[in-house]
């Protein structure tokens, strides 16, 4: 996965300048910062880093840089204000590594706009801490995403998915062909951290998941919420793009969360 390395030493490259004006007090340009930074975010998350890597080999290579015909209707956008900093800083780049980078940036954003994912960018910039973990596809069976796994030339990777009430990784090399789809611990993090600071004592309780099912329609969790069914308690997900929940048993995804980090641990000391 070539194109992962040149976008991730981009991400690193936005960090480095968001942390910078950020404690030098420059709030507005830390914010831009932010966003170009979090463009890498969206894009790996939704399984788009070889669509990008397709994407530049139909960009001029030739200064200046190509500027997407879809940010001249945006000029008030937190876009067109990311896109003045990064050609600003491709110009004051000190060294050729630095350019690469801002070149990226800029190409990001030049992406999402011509594939019309601007407004949903910033959507996912501006209210990321509304949504859950994003999930670009929701499966009942492992069977069934790895048939959608095997059935496109080449698919998103790696993106998160759904399958059943668990996040998975689906992932694809483009280099082999190989692919596949693995358990991703997404979502324990948060229920280990909420259910640190206690379960609301009041939490809706239900006697079957249907029942739990046809109130979340209409009580849609925050993105996150606790509830009971048949006495136990879970731990409520919304997937506002794909219109659904997911119920995590409490109990059980400590317990596998604990064991997940017992195995990292395990590897990382052979």
């Amino acid at each position: 996965m070539k194109i992962f390395e040149p976008l991730s030493n981009a991400s690193l490259f936005a960090g480095k300048r968001w942390r910078s004006a950020m404690s030098a007090g420059r709030e507005e340009e830390s914010e831009l910062w932010r966003y170009l930074r979090e463009q890498f975010s969206f894009i790996s998350e939704l399984g788009q880093a070889y669509q990008f890597e397709d994407y530049l080999q139909g960009i001029p290579s030739t200064p200046p840089p190509y500027v997407s015909a879809a940010l001249d209707s945006r000029q008030e956008a937190a876009s067109r204000q990311a896109m003045a900093l990064a050609r600003k800083a491709l110009e004051e780049a000190p060294g050729p590594d630095q350019a690469k980078h801002a070149l990226i940036l800029i190409n990001l954003l030049n992406f999402l706009a011509d594939t019309g994912q601007t407004a949903d960018f910033e959507d996912f910039f501006t209210h990321r801490l509304d949504y859950a973990p994003l999930a670009m596809a929701s499966f009942a069976t492992r069977e069934e995403a790895e048939i959608w796994l095997k059935g496109l030339a080449e698919p998103p990777s790696p993106a998160r998915i759904l399958i059943g009430d668990e996040y998975y990784l689906a992932w694809y090399s483009r280099e082999d062909g190989s692919r596949g789809v693995s358990r991703d611990f997404t979502i324990e993090p948060y229920i280990e951290e909420l259910t640190a600071r206690g379960i609301p004592p009041n939490t809706p309780s239900f006697k079957t998941r249907e029942e739990a099912e046809a109130w979340l329609v209409h009580h849609p969790a925050s993105p996150f919420s606790f509830l009971a069914i048949a006495g136990e308690h879970y731990f409520a997900v919304h997937h506002k793009r794909l219109k659904r929940h997911t119920l995590h048993p409490v109990a059980r995804s400590l317990e596998e969360w604990e064991e997940e980090k017992k195995t990292a641990a395990r590897q990382s000391a052979q």
